[in-house]
């Protein structure tokens, strides 16, 4: 059974592997340590573990916004290893970070996806988001 619980930087092999099959590239280990550190440091990051292997992780980022008049809170990266889909992870991730911005008196949860994830996007809905804006993205330094 899944243990969804906070991440803490024992979590970084398990997060890094999710990463990579998320972004179908293997990133330089040491560069992603470091904004791994970062990471944890300025937002709260959930992960789902079983049998000590880490089977998904979320990164919620709280900030206040204007436009809202109050908190939001924003999932900044939400991935479930492909061999553990189906089995409500990503769902119960999704839940335990709404819980925990409710705590922090948040207004909204957003999440942005990647416009070639479909099933991506029908999980959202499914879990109640709706697609309300627009993200446009400038590369203003090539990797």
């Amino acid at each position: 059974m899944n243990q969804i619980r906070e991440a803490d930087i024992q979590d970084f092999s398990g997060i890094y592997h999710l990463v990579c099959l998320l972004e179908e590239t293997q990133f330089d280990k040491d560069a992603m340590y470091e904004v791994f550190l970062h990471t944890l440091n300025n937002n709260t990051v959930f992960v789902s573990c079983e049998n000590n292997i880490i089977t998904g992780y979320l990164v919620l980022s709280i900030t206040y916004q204007m436009h809202h008049c109050g908190k939001v809170a924003e999932i900044i990266e939400l991935c479930v290893d492909d061999a553990y889909h189906n089995r409500k992870i990503g769902t119960t991730l999704l839940q335990k970070a709404q819980e925990y911005a409710i705590q922090q008196g948040c207004v909204n949860m957003d999440i942005k996806t990647n416009q070639k994830r479909k099933d991506a996007h029908r999980f959202y809905a499914r879990n109640g988001f709706i697609n309300t804006h627009y993200t446009f993205t400038k590369v203003i330094k090539k990797s």
